[in-house]
């Protein structure tokens, strides 16, 4: 684990790059003006001060033939740019490019400078990057320039990091609103680079209009199950269709595979606005994608330019990309609820063709989707697709994109364009300290014997986190007594009293107290070490919602999930994550509040306090069979306004114990889906690590790479606002390594590394079944949750519609 941070965040750009424009159409949308937006919004934002700059510099002809033909790099080489009429009869023998007397070295410098960052990054110079670059690539085939494309930037990279670095295996994203066809010919029959495309498709219809785009298209020999195409069978979908998508393939398929290098090709044509992809995605949403990618290949990740042609939502794209891969906190989304029917038919469709390659995505069962393949086969049947043989002999030269749009749906759109800028501004980065640290001496001094919820466990962590250096990277926030007033928050009066008298008692009055039922031990010091506890949680939480910090940690004890309202138990006297909880309803008006309690054992007392309150959503990964005795059940949901809001995923048999990939997958299939609908404005954890290989009450086998994931998959929401809360955990040595894990992950630190089998295929026992249960039993609640629709739900859906149209003209 790393001792300092390391999160220099590598770019590349050239001016010549601007120079490449059509000459036949200046007014072409692919133009210098692409690039230039993005470099005047991110300098306006000042963040290339943040980062290092990589020169960009030629590629030579054999980084070129890493993927192309010799042939076509010498066509190209001897273009007649300077004869317009020759060289339009050039560019006509191929799909929608142009050039200009700049473009063959344009080009070259694209590669180059892609390459170039690539060496930044994987001789640790850099942790990830951002290539600037045009002309675009990912069309580009070995022998053919396509699409605006001329290298592709992309593949070269991916094999340049396979042959000189040794890399085994290459993720490349491509989230671009077209198929990058080029790159999934390079690697369709190798393993060696899984690609994942998700892109308009209508069923064959949208450009570039091939069969092979379609999800049944997933690798050939070794590549078999390689190659992800999730085809988007409509325009107009939204955040939450992109992170269904996200959650439901692209992030199981991605840990699964465990990276050494992520690639993504970012085109930025599917966010709102843009003429091309008709796609309503806001410019914020590429932050949140970026974050869960850098979890991945120890962070090593390198974005390169494809397309985008709304000039405002393009730039502004790019720079929540860039600033995601500096560390910033990502912006609030708005609820992602209700993914489309046809993303819902797509994710389903691609789960089948590719479970029996992937572990992660037998989590759900997907035999249902038949129908839905029949019918996506059915329909690209209907559609005139590319192939060679209608090829034509001579292209239209690439047209100038005609914009059909009246004046009211123009200013419209600009509207749009606008409030989803404002609804996500940039904020000025903590310059230091953004993670907080609480943590205080006094709270040693309730001890009871050889009681193994004992002193030594803060002490662990603490110096887990000095012996690292990570204490020197946060800021220390004092400690306080919270007020009884502040207690009555959630704990009874009658409670807070008795508890007090705790004070004074002798030693064979403390002994008398009936606590050894419920698994609670008193000494003078337990009533003041508790209020110790909670007040100084409760200082972090005034510290984070006043920008005094980002996140924060908070190492005390006693514990408190266990603790109801009126009673003490399980160690735990105060619920200091409830009383959190409350205080922030109470004293700064927040209405959504995520509470996620990865501890061994079932934080019965949370649950109970916040039963029948839709404000607060609980979720709770821990062994089904463990303390406390008749509680933590999946089917235990909530009542009243608050169910749906109490979810449990108790592992149904923990017998083998479960493992990292169990919780991860937890993560991807189940919390972050809820956690997106829900919307939180700040997020607790109650951070038990009992469940951690080697610990002496819990029964799991769960490493540090499980808690920093967890931790890193949380950052995301409510603005990076983060308050992990020490709860259980009784190995000193897990203590040290997996508390040092989250806070370095809150500091933005790399996660660990999902290598071991462990933390990449989740347990067929354990996870699978459990996970399948907790979707059946909330998707009446959270629309989120993958599903596969029933067979009349394009009859319900058109009702919905027509319903919707009655009431707008009624209203």
């Amino acid at each position: 684990m790393s001792t300092k941070a390391n999160a220099i965040t590598g770019y590349t750009y050239d001016d010549l790059m601007l120079k490449h424009e059509c000459p036949w159409a200046k007014d072409h949308h692919e133009s210098p003006r692409r690039l230039s937006s993005i470099l005047d919004r991110c300098r306006e934002l000042n963040l290339f001060d943040r980062c290092l700059f990589v020169k960009s510099t030629p590629a030579n002809d054999n980084d070129i033939l890493l993927y192309h033909n010799e042939s076509l790099l010498k066509k190209l080489s001897k273009a007649p740019v300077q004869n317009i009429e020759q060289l339009k009869q050039v560019c006509q023998e191929y799909e929608d490019v142009y050039m200009n007397e700049y473009t063959f070295d344009a080009a070259k410098l694209a590669v180059g400078g892609s390459l170039n960052l690539l060496d930044s990054i994987m001789t640790n110079q850099c942790r990830n990057g951002f290539a600037l670059v045009r002309p675009p690539g990912h069309h580009a085939s070995k022998n053919e320039i396509n699409g605006f494309c001329l290298f592709n930037n992309v593949v070269i990279t991916a094999k340049a990091a396979i042959e000189k670095y040794n890399a085994q295996r290459v993720l490349i994203l491509d989230w671009d609103v077209h198929h990058g066809q080029g790159t999934q010919y390079a690697f369709y029959d190798t393993n060696k680079v899984l690609y994942i495309s998700t892109h308009r498709y209508e069923h064959g219809a949208y450009w570039p209009q091939l069969a092979e785009s379609d999800f049944d298209h997933i690798g050939e020999g070794d590549g078999r199950g390689f190659n992800v195409n999730i085809p988007l069978n409509k325009t107009g979908l939204k955040n939450a269709d992109y992170m269904y998508i996200f959650f439901n393939i692209i992030l199981p398929i991605a840990y699964e595979y465990d990276p050494d290098l992520v690639l993504v090709s970012a085109g930025y044509d599917v966010a709102l606005g843009c003429p091309e992809g008709e796609m309503k995605v806001t410019p914020d949403t590429f932050a949140h994608l970026t974050h869960y990618l850098k979890g991945l290949a120890n962070g090593k990740v390198m974005v390169l330019l494809e397309g985008g042609y709304c000039i405002d939502t393009l730039a502004e794209s790019a720079a929540w990309t860039l600033r995601s891969l500096l560390g910033d906190p990502c912006s609030p989304l708005q609820a992602c609820a209700n993914p489309d029917l046809t993303v819902k038919k797509t994710v389903a469709c691609c789960k089948n063709v590719l479970k029996d390659y992937w572990q992660s995505l037998r989590i759900d069962l997907t035999e249902k989707s038949q129908v839905w393949i029949e019918e996506a086969l059915h329909k690209r049947s209907l559609n005139e697709l590319a192939t060679n043989e209608n090829r034509p002999k001579q292209y239209d030269l690439t047209p100038t994109l005609i914009i059909d749009r009246t004046g009211e749906q123009s200013k419209k759109l600009q509207q749009n364009i606008k409030r989803a800028i404002e609804l996500a501004p940039h904020h000025k980065p903590l310059e230091r300290g953004p993670t907080l640290l609480v943590y205080d001496e006094l709270m040693r001094k309730f001890s009871v014997g050889n009681h193994c919820e004992r002193p030594g466990r803060i002490v662990a962590i603490w110096k887990g986190l000095k012996s690292r250096g990570l204490d020197q990277r946060c800021t220390m926030i004092p400690s306080r007594h919270a007020t009884k007033d502040e207690i009555l928050l959630v704990h009874t009066n009658r409670f807070y009293d008795d508890l007090e008298t705790t004070k004074t008692q002798t030693k064979k009055e403390l002994q008398k107290r009936e606590g050894v039922s419920r698994s609670v031990d008193y000494t003078n010091e337990v009533f003041d070490n508790a209020l110790l506890a909670a007040g100084s949680c409760l200082n972090m939480v005034d510290a984070i919602m006043t920008d005094k910090g980002r996140n924060g940690f908070a190492i005390i004890r006693p514990p408190g999930h266990h603790a109801h309202s009126g009673m003490d138990y399980g160690f735990c006297y105060f619920n200091n994550v409830a009383i959190c909880a409350r205080y922030l309803q109470k004293n700064y008006n927040l209405q959504r509040i995520l509470i996620v309690d990865f501890d061994y054992h079932m934080g019965d007392g949370v649950k109970d306090v916040f039963y029948e309150d839709p404000g607060v959503l609980y979720i709770s990964l821990h062994c089904n069979d463990a303390f406390p005795p008749n509680e933590g059940h999946p089917k235990d949901s909530g009542k009243d306004k608050g169910l749906g809001f109490n979810v449990n995923i108790g592992w149904l048999n923990f017998d083998p114990p479960a493992v990292d990939a169990d919780y991860i997958n937890a993560f991807h299939h189940v919390v972050l889906p809820m956690a997106y609908e829900f919307n939180p404005e700040f997020v607790l954890v109650c951070a038990g690590f009992d469940a951690a290989e080697g610990d002496r009450i819990g029964w799991g086998k769960l490493t540090a790479c499980a808690y920093s994931q967890m931790t890193h998959m949380l950052l995301p929401l409510a603005n990076g606002r983060v308050l992990e809360v020490l709860e259980g955990g009784y190995c000193l040595h897990q203590l040290n390594i997996c508390g040092s894990a989250c806070v370095a992950t809150l500091l933005g630190d790399v996660p660990v590394r999902c290598s071991e089998d462990s933390a990449k295929y989740p347990q067929d026992d354990v996870s699978v079944r459990t996970i399948q249960m907790i979707k059946d039993i909330h998707r009446p609640y959270w629309s989120s949750l993958f599903t596969i629709p029933d067979e009349d739900d394009n009859e319900i859906d058109k009702l919905a519609e027509n319903l919707q149209k009655t009431a707008s003209i009624k209203n």
